[in-house]
C-alpha cells in the first residue's frame, strides 16, 4: 500500500461529537497571560541550514527546525535550566538546549527516536568514536557474518557486501556511548539517493528517491524500472566521512539526558517542578506509522515494525486525541517549575470541503479547565510548501494544511524568564 495513503490520513477524527466549525475560532479570547514582547515567528527569517551539525544527523518525519526551539530557549530560559521534549523525535529541542548551555532532556517511546536523541544529547569524544569504529572494522574483517536469505525484504536494499557489514554491526554494537553514536550515525546514512555520478554515495543503500523507507515491492519495481545497479558501499568508510561532518563544530558544552517512557509516566524519571521549558510537537495519533515508514532503520535496530506502531498509536478519533493531550498537559504541569513555559507545535487539519480545524485551539478548549497552566498565546506558523514532507506527493496533501500553531502555556502568573531579544 502506498506510503502516502497513511501519512495523508492526517486526521481520521469523528466530528459527530461536535460541529467542526466550533474549533475554527481560536480560544484565546479567554483570560490569558500577556507578555511583552509578544511571541512572533522571528525564526522565519533565519536560514534553513542554521544550527549545529548534529541536527541533520538523520532524517525524521514531522520534525521542526532547530530555529524554533532556539527562539523559545533564548526567550524563556537561562543557562543551566532544564529543557524537556517529551516527544523528542530526532532530538532537535534537547540537542539545541545542550548547545546553548541548558540541560536538554529527551523522551520518546519510539526506539529510533530514542537512539537518535540519546546520541545527540550525550555524545562521546570524537577520538573515542573513531577508535571504536576502527575496532569494529577489524572485528568485521576477522569473522564472516551470515547475511539474510534472499526471501528477506532487507536484501532488496543493499549490495551483499554492504549488507554483510551491516549484519555484523547490527549484533556487535553495544549500549556504550560510542556505540550509540555510531549506531545513530549509520541510521542517518542507511538509505538515500546516490551522487549524480552514480558511482558513489554518502548513503549505503541502492539509489532511493527518499530517506524514508519505501516498501520492498516499491524498491524492487523502482530498481527494475530505473535499471539501477547495487554499489558495494563500505559502511566503515561512509560512517567515518559522516562522523567528520557531524563533529566539525565539536560537541555541545552540556550533556543531556534521554528516556524511553510513555509521556504519561515521565514523573517516574523526571523530578516534579524541575523543568523550565517544554518544547515539543505532539504526534498525530494513528497518522504517521513510525514503524512502517522506518522499517529499514528498525531492521538495523533489530526492532519489529509492528511493535513500534502498536506502542505509539493511542487512538485516532478526536475525543481520544483530546483525552491523550489532556493527560499529556497535566503531566507537563506536574514536571514544570513555577514560571515555566510549554510550547507545543500542533498543525491545523482539514477535511475535504470543510474549513481548516485549528487543532491547537481545540486542544486548549478541551483541557483549559483540567489544568492549572495558563494560556499565553496560540501562535500561527505558516509552513512553506517546499518545507512540508507532503511535497514529495506534489498536490496530494490529503488533510494536511500549510499552518502549524504553537500552543504556548505558562505555569503561574508569567514566565520566570522572558528575554526581550533573541540572539541568532
Amino acid at each position: 500500500m502506498p506510503l502516502f495513503f497513511y501519512i495523508l490520513q492526517l486526521m481520521l477524527f469523528d466530528f459527530n461529537h461536535r460541529p467542526a466549525r466550533s474549533y475554527i475560532l481560536p480560544v484565546i479570547q479567554t483570560a490569558s497571560i500577556s507578555i511583552r514582547p509578544p511571541i512572533k515567528p522571528d525564526w522565519k527569517r533565519i536560514s534553513k541550514s542554521w544550527g549545529h551539525p548534529f541536527h541533520p544527523m538523520c532524517s525524521y518525519m514531522a520534525m521542526f527546525p532547530p530555529r524554533i526551539p532556539h527562539y523559545f530557549i533564548q526567550r524563556f530560559t537561562r543557562p543551566g535550566d532544564r529543557v524537556l521534549d517529551p516527544f523528542s523525535g530526532r532530538g532537535t529541542t534537547p540537542t539545541q538546549a545542550c548547545v546553548e548551555g541548558r540541560i536538554g532532556i529527551a523522551n520518546d517511546l519510539n526506539p529510533l527516536a530514542y537512539v537518535l536523541s540519546h546520541a545527540k544529547v550525550d555524545p562521546p569524544a570524537k577520538q573515542t568514536v573513531l577508535a571504536r569504529l576502527r575496532e569494529l572494522e577489524k572485528g568485521c574483517r576477522r569473522g564472516a557474518t551470515a547475511i539474510p536469505g534472499r526471501s528477506d525484504p532487507i536484501t532488496v536494499v543493499f549490495h551483499p557486501d554492504t549488507l554483510q557489514q551491516l549484519a555484523y554491526l547490527r549484533t556487535a554494537l553495544t549500549e556504550s556511548r560510542e556505540d550509540i553514536f555510531i549506531r545513530a550515525t549509520i541510521l542517518g546514512i542507511l538509505h538515500g539517493k546516490y551522487r549524480r555520478s552514480g558511482t558513489d554515495s554518502i548513503y549505503l543503500s541502492i539509489d532511493m528517491p527518499n530517506t524514508f523507507s519505501m516498501s520492498p515491492d516499491y524498491i524492487r519495481k523502482y530498481v527494475q524500472d530505473k535499471g539501477l545497479q547495487y554499489l558495494p558501499l563500505d559502511v566503515f568508510t561512509n560512517t567515518r566521512r559522516r562522523l567528520e561532518r557531524l563533529y566539525r563544530r565539536g560537541r555541545p558544552p552540556v550533556r543531556g539526558l534521554a528516556y524511553q517512557q510513555d509521556v504519561r509516566h515521565l514523573h517516574e524519571v523526571i523530578p516534579s517542578g524541575s523543568i523550565q521549558l517544554v518544547m515539543s510537537s505532539p504526534p498525530y495519533l494513528k497518522v504517521i506509522k513510525y514503524g512502517l515508514y522506518n522499517w529499514i532503520r528498525l531492521w538495523f535496530l533489530d526492532v519489529p515494525v509492528t511493535e513500534v506502531d502498536h506502542n505509539l498509536d493511542d487512538g485516532h478519533a478526536l475525543p481520544a486525541y483530546l483525552e491523550f493531550m489532556g493527560d499529556t498537559i497535566r503531566q507537563l504541569e506536574r514536571l514544570m517549575q513555577s514560571g515555566g513555559v510549554a510550547a507545543l507545535v500542533i498543525g491545523d487539519v482539514a477535511k475535504k470541503g470543510e474549513p481548516p480545524i485549528n487543532l491547537a485551539a481545540a486542544v486548549w478548549e478541551a483541557v483549559a479547565k483540567q489544568t492549572g497552566l495558563r494560556l499565553v498565546d496560540i501562535v500561527p506558523d505558516a509552513i512553506a510548501d517546499s518545507a512540508k514532507v507532503t511535497k514529495i506527493w506534489n498536490e496530494t496533501r490529503g488533510q494536511a494544511t500549510a499552518v502549524d500553531r504553537i500552543l504556548v502555556l505558562c505555569k503561574g502568573d508569567g514566565p520566570a524568564t522572558n528575554h526581550p531579544t533573541v540572539d541568532w
